[in-house]
């Protein structure tokens, strides 16, 4: 049988265009997740209430995160002002600004200041993950929460992928710059043990 893509219908296409030509004109990084659905499907499978995102741009992926499910909320993180201006702005057009929070700042500093242990899903898609970022983004999430990162092959990302590597730590699949990986905390858990 040969593969082939199913013809899926994007709810937030737009707005995944807006942030293209708003790229173009500007000169700047507001980039989307190439396809939204697969952090949105990811979250919506393990029923995700509670979403943390570092890099909005204009809120693609948020969206598509926050429409998991009907009591699905996101803090999504974003340091250009004129992003998250934007992305508030186009949220909203979506009718999600209730349940989409867009944070403005560093998403060290901000992270900081989220509870550890109360997200259900990380999702990571700013420039490349910085190793300190990183471990805040798994502090935060809950045991057995599912981390989404992309730009794993930018520079600088080696320790982040050595991390994600141990089992110890992480059930992790990697395709391409994308890693999806469960938190595990259980230093008894190994590959091969039922």
């Amino acid at each position: 049988m040969q593969h082939r893509d199913l013809p899926l219908i994007d709810p937030f296409g737009a707005l995944q265009e807006a942030t293209r030509r708003h790229r173009a004109r500007h000169g700047c990084g507001a980039y989307t997740y190439a396809d939204g659905s697969l952090p949105g499907v990811l979250a919506a499978a393990v029923g995700a209430r509670r979403i943390v995102e570092v890099g909005t741009a204009l809120g693609y992926t948020a969206c598509w995160l926050a429409s998991a499910n009907e009591s699905t909320t996101v803090d999504t993180i974003e340091n250009d002002a004129e992003h998250v201006e934007l992305a508030r702005d186009e949220i909203a057009t979506y009718g999600l600004d209730r349940r989409v929070s867009v944070h403005h700042g560093e998403a060290e500093s901000v992270l900081a200041g989220f509870d550890e242990s109360a997200y259900d899903v990380a999702f990571f898609d700013g420039f490349a993950p910085t190793v300190a970022v990183f471990g805040l983004l798994r502090s935060r999430l809950r045991v057995g929460g599912l981390l989404v990162a992309a730009n794993l092959t930018l520079s600088g990302t080696d320790a982040v992928g050595t991390d994600l590597a141990d089992p110890s730590r992480w059930r992790t699949h990697s395709f391409g710059e994308t890693a999806i990986a469960v938190k595990t905390t259980d230093p008894t858990w190994s590959l091969g043990r039922s």
